[in-house]
């Protein structure tokens, strides 16, 4: 098989795994200030799983009132990485507009989706909202563990006080997954609920 071929087959593979976004284009104003706001964009999430290596992807979800806030980081080797940045503008419409689809396809929305690309570790980080999972008292994560063929009681996620934490092996990828809540939490297959004492 030709590098051309690897290479492309690699980014179809990201584009299925890595999004699940599309939405408004903001300005860079007011993104600036979304980044400076927004509660994901500390540095917890840069804790990475180690030993560090290429094809690892952290998963970060937040809610917050009626809003999932989503951050995916992927990390790459360094040709994969060198060969995203020459086109990183389409790289990145092509993997939000992937991540739209599939919300699209379970009736959810994305709202303000970014990308950053981080040199120095060689991975790619997505950021957006999500709106539409809230529904009535608990949050729907089908089009989250769908697409991932993940389920919370199936794949022993653990939970913990206001978290459902899991790592494990999707495509062959090792991912860390990290969902968290402003409230004590009951689950099933994929939803969440505040848990009543």
């Amino acid at each position: 098989m030709s590098k051309k071929f690897l290479y492309y087959s690699l980014v179809i593979g990201l584009l299925g795994l890595e999004m699940l976004t599309v939405g408004c284009n903001k300005s860079s104003k007011y993104q600036a200030k979304q980044k400076e706001k927004s509660p994901l964009r500390t540095k917890e999430l840069q804790k990475p799983i180690s030993p560090m290596t290429e094809s690892q992807i952290y998963i970060e979800i937040k809610a917050e009132g009626k809003i999932l806030h989503y951050q995916r980081e992927t990390f790459l080797n360094e040709e994969d990485f060198s060969e995203i940045l020459k086109s990183k503008e389409k790289f990145q419409s092509e993997k939000t507009d992937v991540f739209k689809k599939i919300l699209k396809r379970y009736n959810r929305q994305i709202v303000n989706p970014d990308m950053e690309f981080d040199e120095a570790r060689k991975s790619i980080i997505f950021i957006c909202d999500i709106t539409g999972a809230k529904e009535g008292n608990w949050f729907d994560f089908d089009w989250f563990l769908r697409p991932l063929d993940l389920d919370f009681l199936d794949n022993h996620f653990e939970r913990r006080e206001k978290e459902l934490f899991w790592e494990g092996k999707v495509d062959s990828k090792m991912t860390r997954i990290s969902i968290k809540f402003p409230f004590y939490i009951s689950n099933c297959h994929e939803h969440v609920w505040p848990k009543y004492k």
